[in-house]
This record gives C-alpha cells, sequence and structure tokens, in this order.
C-alpha cells in the first residue's frame, strides 16, 4: 500500500514540473557542494531549481574566468576552480600554471580546488593524484588553506561493464592508493571524496577510509548512483550517516547545460529531498542504465539533526563555506 501511495506522489510531482518541493524536514540552509556549469549563459535554469528547493550555496566546478563571472551573476555561487591538465609533461611549467591558478581562486575566495582521477582519466593521462608533478599544487593549496574536491573510482558496474581492461584500468580497490598517499602526505589539507567516496556500494570499506583518515570526507553527488547503492541498504546507510554525519556533505552533480531536457534540475532536487529526508519508495523519476530491472527511489529517512550536519554545518565547519536560506 505505501508504495502506491508514494507513486500517486510522484505522479503528482511530476504532473507539476516537480515544481513543488515537500515540506523540509530542517529549516536551515543548504550547502550543495557539488554542481557544474560549463557555460554562464546556460546556468539560470539550475540556480532556479535551487532557489525553490532551499538551496542557498551551490559549489560551482568550472575553470576559474567561468567561476568568477558565475559569481557576478549568481552570488549564491562559491567556485571550486579546476586545475590545467594541458603541461603534464613539462613539471616545471605544470607547477607554474597550477600554483597560480590555485592563488588566483583562493584570491577570489574559492575553498576548494577540484581534481578528476576516475579510471577515464587514464585514457587521456598517465598522471594520478599521488604522482609528483602535483607536489608542487598539494603544496600551494596548503598555503592558501584550501580544500581538494576529487573524483578516484566509479560504481561496481562499471568495473564490470566498462574497465574490463584491468591491465590498463586496474581494480577498484587499485583506485584508492593515490588517495590514500595524498592524505597520509597532507594531513592539513581537507579532502572531499566525491560520489561517497566512489564507493556506496560497501560502506564499511568507506567507514574504515574514514576512521583512518581523519582529513578524508565524502560528498553525497551522483543522483542514480547514490540512490540506488544506499536505497538498497537504507539500514545500513542510516547508521553509517548517523556514525559520520560529521564527514558527509550533500551534494547533487547536477549539470548546467545548454538546452536541458524538461525538469532536468528540478527532478533530481525533489529526488535527493525525498531520498535524504523521508521513507518514501517509488520509481526513479529519470533514468538509470545500470540499474537492474526498474529504478528505484527508496528513501533512508535521516534524521533532522544529521541532515543539519550533511546540508550546512560541515560546509561551514571543514571548507568556510556559509549559506543563508534561500530567498533571505
Amino acid at each position: 500500500m505505501k508504495r502506491t501511495a508514494d507513486t500517486k506522489l510522484l505522479e503528482r510531482a511530476r504532473a507539476e514540473g516537480f515544481s513543488r518541493p515537500p515540506r523540509r524536514k530542517t529549516d536551515g540552509p543548504i550547502v550543495d557542494i557539488h554542481t557544474h556549469a560549463w557555460a554562464p549563459e546556460a546556468a539560470g535554469p539550475l540556480f532556479e531549481a535551487a532557489r525553490l528547493y532551499g538551496i542557498g550555496k551551490l559549489g560551482l566546478i568550472a575553470p576559474l574566468e567561468e567561476g568568477l563571472e558565475l559569481q557576478r551573476r549568481y552570488p549564491e555561487t562559491s567556485i571550486i576552480s579546476w586545475i590545467n591538465w594541458d603541461h603534464a609533461d613539462d613539471p616545471d611549467k605544470f607547477a607554474a600554471v597550477n600554483r597560480r591558478i590555485v592563488r588566483d581562486a583562493a584570491a577570489a575566495g574559492a575553498r576548494l580546488i577540484k581534481m578528476w582521477f576516475a579510471p577515464r582519466f587514464y585514457d587521456r593521462s598517465d598522471l594520478r593524484m599521488n604522482d609528483a608533478r602535483l607536489d608542487p599544487v598539494f603544496e600551494e593549496i596548503s598555503r592558501q588553506g584550501l580544500g581538494v574536491l576529487v573524483h578516484v573510482a566509479d560504481p561496481d558496474k562499471w568495473f564490470q561493464r566498462v574497465y574490463t581492461d584491468v591491465k590498463k584500468y586496474g581494480t577498484k580497490a587499485e583506485q584508492y592508493k593515490q588517495l590514500t598517499d595524498r592524505l597520509e602526505k597532507h594531513p592539513d589539507i581537507p579532502i572531499l571524496v566525491a560520489h561517497m567516496g566512489g564507493n556506496p556500494e560497501h560502506l564499511d570499506q568507506l567507514g574504515a577510509l574514514l576512521d583512518r583518515y581523519p582529513n578524508m570526507y565524502v560528498d553525497t553527488s551522483a543522483t542514480r548512483w547514490i540512490v540506488r547503492e544506499l536505497g538498497r541498504q537504507p539500514e545500513a546507510a542510516r547508521a553509517f550517516f548517523a556514525k559520520y554525519k560529521d564527514r558527509i556533505l550533500f551534494g547533487t552533480d547536477q549539470v548546467a547545460i545548454k538546452d536541458p531536457e524538461e525538469h532536468r534540475y528540478t527532478s533530481r532536487y525533489w529526488i535527493h529531498q525525498l531520498f535524504w529526508e523521508t521513507d518514501a519508495v517509488c520509481p526513479l523519476p529519470i533514468d538509470d542504465p545500470d540499474a537492474d530491472g526498474e529504478p528505484l527511489l527508496q528513501g533512508i529517512d535521516l534524521p533532522a539533526d544529521v541532515l543539519e550536519w550533511i546540508y550546512w554545518k560541515n560546509a561551514e565547519r571543514v571548507f568556510g563555506i556559509r549559506a543563508h536560506a534561500a530567498g533571505a
């Protein structure tokens, strides 16, 4: 009976274009720590959806120049600047270019630097997070008092279906040495590992890393992946979030694009709100090609005090990113 009722809730939301957010469990501000905007002129609908759902600050991943333009247009922007990979074959130039980016980003008020070491990155570069060529960059990040947002692994299913060349990509477990080396070398740098550390499938393994490295944090971004894997284990996920509430930050991985499909942004914010704040069970209203069978939203119904840490307290405490309630 409950799933029938929740499916009707979804049908109503879809008919309204997901334009009516459910009632929030907590009244505090919300930081979406992980979003993307490739072109400032395309970002308007994302910000409109964020405001509708009470998101007071967006961590926007973009090259620094685009990030500055976004910040001028949308005061909710917290810049997360990419580093530049163009000169990896010239270590001195690579270091000089990226140390300048870090300094300029810090001067512009950025609190995080983004790096991407998903297995797909191996197709175009031999760099890894623990490469000595990145040592000067991390030293500059430390001097500027910034954090790092990094993607280091992908879903289990991708290692079964996409990264089948183990000699080239390695196993999923082998992705993590580059991360742990940096965590050990720079204990003063808070390192935020995207997409539940790339391992929502194995919360025991993720918890072991968090226990070992106090400067490691994770975000909740990647809507399909996170909802699919945590929704399969709601009790374990709820216990994990209660235990590590001071190490987890809310993020969605929303990407502002030109000519988005209808309700792209509102549907994802609706999914996240129901997933974290209710025990709703209904069909997932976006495609999930990695799902086995019908993709489901099965909420994990986190307590309000846990949500407060995830929604805004950790962003402020760890990275100095403050948010007012949207519209304030």
